[in-house]
């Protein structure tokens, strides 16, 4: 997969992959389906063309892997299921734009949920940028302006269970060892896909559903450009990258996403709305930022102790 992705071009394929990302809550808006079907197809499609990708630039799949972490894959495929159930519900639900900061809070929450599940430190400092995303999430959801009986309680809350789903799926991620990329995504998106073929099962009428050229045409296109091609950019590009500017590169998505809900769809967040968008996406930031500077200011302390033992010798 490394023909696709160098070095040299790692960081504008990233920032295409973010971008990508980025246009699918708009997307959405055009696809006369319900969320759980149009999920069913994503993680389908978009499995199926990794597959192709992999077996036609030479590389296969490590079986040995993919079953020496077989349950964290799947419980991580399960979650990544239901962070696309909640989220494209949402996106059905509620405007686009609150849909997309609302997903944007799992930084905030892994910050929250790490100490617990992985045994990280919890700093004043990332505790304190937690605490400014939940009250952007307050001001986001329309609790300020509408009250509690005014806001689309149901939309929001499918907005906020796609992040904790989401969240869950990082934290397993984060569990899993000794595994390709590729491997782990192609066994996460066609779990995802069976789950929520399983649920949609019971909850989607499909003598109903119509299936018109543009509907079909845009599935594809989400399925193989915004899930295979997407993934495998995002993925080729991270060998290449440290985590922290990963991390940094994936506020191109929901800057993009927002953009275009207001361009594209006539969005406007109101400017109680705006303000907790971006205190959710400025408290997040600001968190990674000033942890690389206090890794950045470690690694100078080192190299200084360093120098200064060599210069003694």
């Amino acid at each position: 997969m490394r023909d696709i992705v160098s070095a040299r071009n790692a960081k504008a394929m990233m920032v295409l992959a973010m971008a990508i990302f980025g246009t699918l809550g708009t997307m959405t808006q055009f696809i006369d389906l319900p969320a759980s079907v149009i999920v069913v197809f994503r993680g389908t499609v978009g499995a199926a063309t990794i597959l192709l990708l992999v077996y036609l630039t030479g590389s296969r799949l490590s079986k040995g892997d993919i079953y020496g972490n077989m349950f964290t894959l799947v419980c991580s495929g399960i979650c990544l299921g239901l962070n696309w159930l909640f989220l494209f519900e949402a996106y059905k639900s509620i405007e686009v734009s609150v849909a997309t900061v609302l997903n944007y809070m799992t930084p905030a929450m892994v910050i929250l949920a790490a100490p617990i599940f992985l045994k990280t430190r919890l700093t004043p400092v990332k505790l304190g940028c937690a605490l400014l995303a939940l009250l952007g999430l307050v001001l986001v959801a329309g609790i300020i302006q509408d009250g509690i009986e005014g806001m689309n309680a149901y939309g929001v809350s499918c907005g906020i269970l796609g992040a904790v789903f989401y969240t869950a799926m990082v934290l397993f991620n984060k569990k899993l060892t000794s595994i390709g990329s590729y491997d782990r995504t192609v066994v996460q998106l066609g779990v995802a896909a069976v789950v929520v073929m399983l649920y949609s099962l019971f909850t989607v009428d499909f003598g109903e559903l119509r299936f018109d050229a543009q509907t079909i045409v845009l599935l594809l296109v989400m399925g193989v450009l915004h899930t295979g091609i997407a993934f495998t950019l995002y993925f080729g590009s991270l060998a290449y990258m440290d985590a922290s500017s990963a991390v940094i590169y994936g506020y191109i998505e929901p800057i993009i996403g927002l953009m275009l809900s207001v361009v594209v769809l006539g969005e406007d967040l109101g400017w109680v709305g705006w303000v907790g968008a971006a205190l959710i996406l400025g408290s997040t930031f600001l968190a990674e930022v000033l942890e690389r500077r206090k890794v950045h200011a470690s690694s100078s302390r080192r190299l200084r102790h360093i120098q200064f033992i060599q210069i003694s010798m």
